[in-house]
């Protein structure tokens, strides 16, 4: 008989595939692999470099995963793993940072009328997709803060384990980060 540990609690899982269980592994595949591809995604904004990523990722985690700490949240382990990833392709790939600032080319406007809030920005799916477009021209240290904070929804706390960044520098790149696109949304409601 089992004792009251749920079978399939995440916690349970990763200690059965910590021993080499094979199903419990997979379980875990499963139930993360569409959250860490959305996290690919908005990095890579490629879905096949979203996939390898992913693909990557897994690998890593079953690897390293007799390394992983169970006093630790596994979820924050894997994201630091698909982020250092996303980190490290487009470092190496300057065809992708080239495609990311494309749209710099274009002068700020400065002293634009209104303001923009950016919660109700993201409430318009075109103005996200715009809002995921921008954000690929930021530097890649404030792009991997605003992806995980404003468009995952992480606490900063969890951006900070994720990076291993402190909370204040988190803090200043997001904000960096957030007036960066506020400006370039402007110029661009200014120019249309």
């Amino acid at each position: 008989m089992q004792n009251n540990i749920p079978i399939d609690s995440l916690e349970t899982l990763v200690e059965e595939a910590q021993t080499g269980n094979i199903p419990a592994f997979e379980k875990i595949v499963r139930r993360h692999q569409a959250y860490a591809f959305a996290i690919a995604f908005r990095f890579m904004c490629d879905e096949s470099d979203a996939q390898d990523i992913v693909q990557e990722s897994f690998i890593r985690i079953w690897r390293h995963l007799h390394e992983f700490d169970l006093g630790m949240k596994f979820t924050t382990w894997m994201y630091r793993i698909v982020v250092n990833l996303c980190y490290d392709k487009i470092k190496s790939n300057k065809r992708r940072a080239n495609v990311f600032t494309r749209s710099n080319n274009n002068p700020f406007v400065e002293n634009c009328i209104g303001h923009i809030d950016l919660e109700q920005a993201f409430s318009d799916k075109e103005t996200a997709a715009l809002i995921r477009s921008l954000a690929g021209g930021l530097s890649e240290k404030q792009r991997m803060i605003f992806l995980l904070r404003d468009l995952q929804d992480l606490s900063i706390k969890e951006v900070s384990d994720i990076t291993g960044m402190s909370e204040s520098a988190i803090k200043t790149n997001l904000c960096y980060a957030r007036e960066r696109i506020r400006k370039k949304l402007e110029s661009l409601k200014v120019c249309q």
